[in-house]
């Protein structure tokens, strides 16, 4: 079993933790046929490499992943905790680098429609898309915000079985002067425009906030936001208690769509292909202080990681 010491501990829990998940899934693709992805599912994360490691100039030690057989299918519990630390690790050092050159403020937008059905999934999403493009095609929009980060959420906790409820989270970047310039955007602005850019003969439900931490919560108020908007496009368990065939129609309908984008200042400054595609991002090269002590490999038996002799 993975040693739980001073030394060597590779905060198995995660590992773990996210492994297990897994089950739900694998038994869900295998009721409905799908064993073509119950297989892959099955497969992930069934081996773990780490480089034990130490630093040189203050003794540290830790662990980091080296190799791992990610199945990277879209849903997966493991591979969807690996891509979103990724991307949050992305686009803090992003926003780092915009802080070092400007002085800036944040929003957090959430943008809704009323639920589709599940079968109307993909066409929904294609029309949220057309619409924030519209949107931020705007003079208003133009004018105000200097980049985003937009990630779609397609459930919630309340969702009908038959339903989808695809919306957006997107953490909006303004100039620190904002609140008190001619350019600030009213709550009951920003719901004006997403009305317009959606074509809607309704008026859509829309939240705009300054960013503020969390209570009793030891981040920053950035780093709450960061976290909060590059959260899962499907929670696991939303997932996997839907009916089956609600199940069947998001796996088929979600295929090729995007979770993720960005915009303005943020678009040269985040890989979201890097971070789909590399779930391990050792940075070998970029981290010299840091030297290689052992290699550890674990193997996942009977619900557990064991350590490779």
């Amino acid at each position: 079993m993975i040693p739980k010491n001073d030394n060597i501990t590779i905060n198995e829990e995660k590992f773990q933790s996210h492994k297990l998940m897994t089950n739900d899934l694998i038994i869900k693709l295998d009721g409905v046929e799908m064993s073509k992805y119950s297989l892959q599912v099955l497969e992930c994360g069934n081996y773990l490499k780490f480089s034990h490691q130490q630093h040189q100039q203050t003794k540290e030690k830790r662990n980091k992943l080296k190799e791992a057989n990610f199945c990277k299918f879209r849903f997966c519990p493991m591979c969807s905790w690996r891509r979103t630390r990724n991307i949050t690790g992305q686009l803090l050092e992003a926003l780092e680098a915009v802080e070092a050159k400007i002085s800036v403020s944040y929003l957090f937008l959430t943008l809704t429609t009323p639920n589709p059905q599940i079968n109307d999934l993909k066409a929904t999403v294609k029309h949220l898309n057309d619409s924030f493009k519209r949107m931020s095609k705007t003079k208003a929009y133009k004018n105000t915000i200097l980049g985003h980060f937009k990630a779609l959420e397609l459930l919630g906790n309340n969702t009908k079985n038959g339903e989808a409820h695809p919306h957006f989270h997107i953490l909006l970047i303004v100039k620190k002067s904002y609140f008190t310039s001619r350019d600030y955007i009213s709550q009951a602005e920003w719901t004006k425009m997403w009305g317009k850019a959606l074509r809607a003969d309704y008026t859509p439900i829309v939240r705009i906030q300054s960013i503020r931490p969390k209570k009793k919560s030891t981040f920053t108020a950035l780093q709450s936001a960061v976290f909060e908007v590059a959260k899962y496009a499907v929670k696991h368990t939303e997932l996997t208690t839907r009916t089956d065939d609600d199940f069947r129609v998001i796996i088929n309908q979600t295929k090729r769509m995007r979770f993720f984008s960005t915009g303005g200042i943020l678009k040269e400054k985040i890989n979201l292909l890097k971070a789909d595609d590399d779930l391990i991002d050792f940075k070998e090269k970029t981290e010299a202080l840091w030297l290689e002590i052992e290699e550890l490999f674990y193997e996942w038996r009977d619900g557990n990681y064991f350590l490779k002799k």
